[in-house]
């Protein structure tokens, strides 16, 4: 059985209940995660191990003519960058309307996938 990468935004979601900076860190990585794997997964890239696979499929639905595609390509664009500073820039500000942004965004990319 393959896990459910929609387990990990459920899990960015409940982390949220938590306002600490940590929780808030951790919410905005497990939603890129759990949009990402779920986006890459429709887009073919499912089994690329190459280290540029956040960028192919980032570019797989920017470069994409479905607007919807295009669409989800520009959100992950976003969260991607909010991920990298969530997980490595400690100087970086995250607070609480950052990661529910994230989280509204993850929820638009469901949507359109």
């Amino acid at each position: 059985m393959s896990f459910d990468w929609k387990e990990y935004i459920k899990l960015a979601e409940e982390l949220l209940k938590q306002v600490d900076e940590a929780h808030l860190r951790s919410s905005i990585s497990r939603a890129y995660y759990g949009v990402f794997c779920i986006a890459r997964n429709k887009s073919g890239y499912k089994r690329t191990k190459a280290t540029n696979v956040h960028k192919s499929v980032i570019l797989h639905y920017q470069r994409s003519h479905n607007l919807d595609y295009k669409f989800v390509g520009k959100l992950l664009d976003e969260l991607r960058r909010n991920r990298n500073d969530a997980d490595y820039n400690e100087d970086k500000v995250i607070d609480l309307r950052l990661a529910e942004r994230v989280l509204a965004k993850s929820s638009m990319i469901l949507e359109k996938l």
